[in-house]
């Protein structure tokens, strides 16, 4: 029998049924979406980038106002010709010698402090200390691999380096007086060197040894030079006298006179057409190799020129001298077209292998370096 409870629920119960149909006809009466809660919020903001995987490619977002195209490249050199680079400081004593490697990303330095430091030519920081001879280091060459240096000194003796990790390789004796310059064949199998016991010889780099003793200098011999050929060394004396020897033949091809006092450097021009020579009579003579004969004389220094060297692609040279100059001559016209004043003698000189940048070694120890790359 129902109770009194059952009795009274039970209105509730048609009253809802009641509610729940009247509901249901209503949501199928097309009633305004507006007045439907459930579609009311906007869920959609949730799926907003799926949405955009259908966008047309015409409709593309367009760059936001901040964004800035990149520059267009332009011709326009970093540097004005001749502007000053970098000033590199670290050996204690006066420098003697420079060589830039092959890839032009290191630069050996060899000083009175008996020792040689290699630089990266980025940073222009030092990269190690290379120290082993016992008196002052007269001269550097890369192999032109890059992995290998040479380095002649005071002490007679020639060493041998190994790249980047600067470890000694080999010394090579025979020399009886100081070893003025060095210079690697352009197949990298000899090095050729001139001493103060007026001799110039060769050695054999894969087996070092003493190859060839070339003899005719009447005084020291101040440098040498191996042809890009790979057939002559030029040497220069304080005879007065540049020699060309065959090296094929281990004699002497030419000997060239015209400078009035101590000769001192000698530089191949890159084709080997050239053969520039500096003098303590304070010029710079141009010879041609394949007769001997003098070409130019180029005047402008006061005093003795200490090192030459040829630009890569030889339309320039650059000659540095005791008159605290480092000048930049045209080959072409024989004209002087830059001259820096580094506040030193420069004992060497030497271009990167692009030609950008030009380097000395100065005798107040410091090594400075110049941008070059837009003579004109």
């Amino acid at each position: 029998m129902p109770t009194a409870t059952t009795r009274l629920a039970r209105p509730w119960l048609w009253l809802g049924l009641f509610f729940s149909v009247s509901n249901l006809l209503s949501g199928c009466t097309g009633a305004p979406a507006a007045t439907q809660p459930a579609t009311a919020t906007p869920t959609v903001i949730a799926t907003a980038p799926a949405a955009s995987t259908t966008t047309p490619a015409s409709t593309a977002t367009p760059l936001p106002p901040t964004a800035t195209p990149a520059p267009v490249a332009t011709s326009t050199p970093a540097y004005a010709f001749g502007e000053e680079l970098a000033t590199l400081r670290g050996h204690t004593g006066g420098l003697w010698a420079v060589a830039v490697s092959p890839d032009g990303d290191t630069l050996a330095s060899a000083s009175a402090d008996a020792t040689v430091k290699l630089w990266d030519m980025a940073t222009r920081q030092e990269i190690i200390t290379l120290a082993g001879h016992t008196d002052g280091v007269r001269s550097v060459a890369f192999h032109p691999d890059g992995q290998m240096l040479a380095t002649g000194a005071v002490d007679t003796t020639i060493k041998l380096w190994s790249l980047p990790d600067g470890a000694a390789l080999a010394t090579l004796t025979g020399h009886t007086d100081e070893v003025a310059g060095v210079v690697f064949s352009p197949d990298g199998t000899q090095l050729a060197s001139g001493s103060k016991d007026y001799t110039v010889r060769t050695w054999d780099v894969v087996q070092p040894a003493l190859r060839q003793t070339f003899t005719g200098h009447s005084n020291w011999v101040e440098s040498v030079d191996w042809s890009p050929d790979g057939t002559l060394i030029s040497s220069g004396s304080l005879d007065y006298t540049v020699r060309l020897w065959d090296v094929v033949q281990g004699a002497s091809e030419y000997i060239l006179e015209g400078h009035t006092h101590w000769v001192l450097p000698t530089a191949f021009s890159p084709d080997g057409a050239l053969l520039a020579s500096g003098s303590n009579d304070a010029t710079v003579r141009l010879w041609e190799v394949a007769t001997g004969q003098e070409q130019q004389v180029l005047t402008g220094h006061l005093d003795e020129v200490r090192s030459v060297a040829f630009s890569p692609d030889g339309a320039l040279l650059a000659s540095g001298a005791e008159d605290e100059t480092v000048r930049l001559w045209r080959i072409a016209t024989g004209e002087s077209i830059l001259t820096l004043e580094p506040g030193s003698s420069a004992a060497w000189v030497a271009f990167s292998p692009d030609g950008q940048t030009l380097v000395a070694a100065l005798g107040n120890g410091l090594v400075k370096l110049w941008y070059v790359g837009d003579a004109g």
